[in-house]
């Protein structure tokens, strides 16, 4: 993010200061919402804060995968 976006958005965007507890979407991600401007931003219940979309399905898909390792090492 370059100085000047940077700055636009501290001036004239919501910092997202309040939120709300983490709650699951119907897809199954979690989110929090602002207080201030009622948007639902993408959180990360193993790393405990707000990520980006890219860090959300990273976190998923790793899940996945231990999950597929699990039942593959325990079915045997």
């Amino acid at each position: 993010m370059s100085w000047l976006s940077w700055i636009w958005a501290f001036l004239f965007d919501c910092v997202h200061p309040q939120t709300t507890w983490p709650r699951r979407h119907r897809g199954g991600f979690a989110y929090v919402a602002c207080l201030d401007c009622g948007r639902e931003l993408p959180y990360s219940l193993d790393r405990m804060r707000i990520v980006t979309r890219v860090e959300l399905l990273a976190d998923r898909e790793r899940d996945a995968w231990h999950g597929a390792w699990r039942a593959e090492r325990y079915a045997r």
